[in-house]
């Protein structure tokens, strides 16, 4: 008789990848599900270690908790049953805590980012130890009987708890062990008061957010949402847009832990009222429903499945919500800077109120409340634009002005001294706006240097490159007449030798250029003889060798090429010139012999160096010009400096 037939599934090693090292990125995310297995295990306290350097070969992360731990029997029973549901024992543990875990695969976590994972349980005095290796278990054709070797089986008297060690690290760069915990904090609802997380030895707390607006004013608002369920939640609307994604927007909690993480706005698409509080806007919701009879959340615990079941309700709520917060932020803003203008920035009325006629002064009040109520409007921006827009108005004072000139007659001085003493306080005040929009520029070029601007971005954010291309007059009276179009900005040297020069006999030099990636920073065409180029270092780095032999080489192969018969003779008798811009003097001795022997090629100058030079010859023209009449009230209204 022919033997039964029986038919097997299998698990092949490469399910490690699927569910573990492609799902979870990163040491957070591999981390956090070790916190949700301390929390269902009633643990009190979480010890999480990072190393300093993550290069090192011996550089491991631990996490120990002191739960209840597991035998021998429920490691082979639970732990390592992959899949295993841990509410099939309970909703709640014996702690009477609601369980996290749910699908059972948070502990393949670990090979996102590391080769090994060193399993060591204690229970009831007995320590069990175990290696999963990720290597070993990825070749396998199936994973089903696999045996793994036992590395400690022993008595013990270390207290009950399990610690996990993530070795074999594939993490690329060092953890900031403070961004670490704020990326913890906000995986997680629970208060250290329930159970204690440390991260090199440092608890793990709920950040305290300043914010302008809360709904509601304190603690969790409840509310019952038909044919969904009941959640708890809190918005707010911080002072200043939200640049950390982490905290921009709602998160939303199944369980006291994150089931959708930010930025999050219910899916919103379109223009809504006040569309730009979205910028401002950080919030939480719980919603214990996500995760109940019913999973919503998807596998790598990032995100709802929003088109499932219930969810599209909860969502729409969401939407609704959003849509109201964001039209009340938008009134009480607008509210808030017409407030500030009326109040604050009063001393525009003084000048508004010397207007010549009723209709200038009602328009100019006009303009200058809507102005006030834009959304994104700052102090600093609003000053700017009232001042130009009254001045604009003043200056058709000037026609008055010569009016009075010419209607007085000759044997009326006294009239005639007045109208000029106008004129020159007009000019006067037109004059020394423009120095002091500058002087502004220059506050905000010492904030760059303190802040340690970078040179160049490539995200296309703020650098010290383009901000010195945009504003040439900063680096001295003598670049007051170029604009930023006059600059060549980060672009080969060899590729403008044969655009701009038109040199033929680059081939050589071109080639190697093209390996090394030579770029000058930023190269101008000063005057009809001479060209500058400019090397620009982080604020805060010293010169160093290898930038001043760069610039020399910069200046020196532009210099022979202009001289070359062949290269374009618009360039023919300009000299080449080199300005590195860094910090602290180099105290190298060899360092300074080479910029002795560069001196007719280039200089160096400071930041500081060059930001109080500037500031120097701005703010004493600007002083000068405030003191020819300090008590008009078109003077005073621009910023004391």
């Amino acid at each position: 008789m022919e033997s039964e037939r029986i038919l097997k599934i299998k698990f092949a090693g490469r399910l490690i990848d699927l569910l573990g090292h492609q799902m979870y990125g990163g040491a957070v995310p591999a981390v956090a599900e070790l916190v949700a297995n301390a929390w269902d295990a009633d643990a009190k306290k979480v010890e999480i270690v990072i190393p300093d350097d993550i290069s090192k070969p011996d550089a491991e992360i631990t996490v120990r908790d002191y739960g209840d731990g597991m035998s021998f029997g429920e490691l082979n029973d639970y732990y390592l049953h992959i899949g295993y549901e841990r509410r099939s024992r309970g909703e709640r543990t014996q702690g009477n805590r609601l369980v996290m875990g749910r699908k059972g695969i948070g502990k393949l976590a670990g090979f996102g980012i590391a080769e090994n994972i060193v399993v060591t349980s204690v229970k009831a005095h007995h320590l069990v130890e175990l290696q999963l290796n990720y290597t070993e278990l990825r070749g396998l054709e199936t994973t089903t009987n696999h045996i793994l070797p036992i590395l400690r089986d022993e008595d013990t008297d270390e207290p009950n708890g399990v610690k996990i060690a993530f070795k074999g690290l594939k993490v690329s760069r060092n953890i900031n062990p403070d961004s670490f915990r704020k990326s913890m904090a906000r995986r997680f609802a629970i208060g250290s008061e329930d159970m204690q997380v440390e991260v090199n030895g440092v608890l793990i707390t709920k950040e305290d957010i300043e914010l302008e607006y809360r709904y509601p004013d304190q603690g969790w608002k409840d509310e019952e949402i038909p044919d969904f369920g009941s959640i708890k939640y809190w918005f707010g609307f911080q002072k200043k847009p939200i640049n950390d994604s982490e905290l921009r927007g709602i998160s939303v909690f199944a369980r006291d832990r994150v089931a959708q993480f930010t930025p999050f706005f219910f899916n919103l698409s379109g223009g809504i009222n006040g569309q730009v509080a979205l910028e401002y806007l950080t919030g939480q919701i719980k919603a214990e429903v996500l995760d109940e009879s019913t999973d919503y959340i998807a596998t790598d615990r990032q995100t709802v499945n929003w088109q499932f079941d219930k969810a599209p309700i909860l969502e729409e709520w969401g939407k609704n919500k959003i849509k109201e917060l964001c039209a009340d932020w938008k009134k009480r803003h607008e509210q808030k800077n017409i407030d500030r203008f009326q109040h604050n920035l009063g001393e525009f009325y003084s000048r508004i109120d010397k207007l010549s006629t009723i209709q200038e002064k009602k328009d100019l009040t006009t303009a200058l409340t809507k102005i006030a109520s834009l959304e994104k409007i700052t102090d600093e921006d609003f000053i700017i634009i009232a001042n130009a827009m009254v001045s604009g108005v003043e200056r058709e004072s000037v026609k008055k002005v010569i009016q009075r000139i010419n209607i007085t007659s000759d044997d009326a001085l006294p009239e005639l001294y007045e109208a000029i003493k106008e004129w020159d306080i007009i000019s006067a005040v037109s004059t020394a706006e423009v120095i002091h929009g500058r002087i502004q520029i220059i506050e905000q070029f010492k904030k760059h240097i303190d802040n340690r601007l970078c040179e160049k971005s490539p995200k296309g954010e703020p650098d010290m490159q383009t901000f010195i291309k945009n504003y040439p007059w900063l680096l001295g009276h003598r670049y007051e007449q170029l604009t930023p179009a006059d600059f060549y900005h980060e672009k080969g040297v060899d590729k403008w030798i044969e655009e701009i020069l038109q040199a033929t006999n680059n081939a050589e030099y071109s080639e190697a250029d093209k390996k090394d990636g030579r770029r000058f920073d930023l190269l101008c065409i000063k005057n009809e003889w001479l060209i500058v180029i400019l090397e620009l270092m982080r604020p805060g780095l010293p010169e160093d060798y290898d930038h001043v032999v760069r610039l020399n080489r910069y200046v020196t192969r532009i210099k022979s090429h202009i001289q070359d018969n062949e290269s374009n003779p618009e360039f023919k008798g300009k000299s080449v010139f080199g300005l590195l811009i860094a910090d602290f003097p180099s105290k190298d001795s060899s360092l300074g012999e080479t910029k002795i022997a560069f001196r007719n090629n280039l200089e160096s100058i400071t930041w500081n160096g060059l930001f109080e030079s500037v500031k120097a010859n701005y703010k004493e023209y600007y002083d000068l010009l405030k003191n020819k009449v300090p008590e008009d009230p078109r003077l005073k209204g621009l910023v004391n400096l």
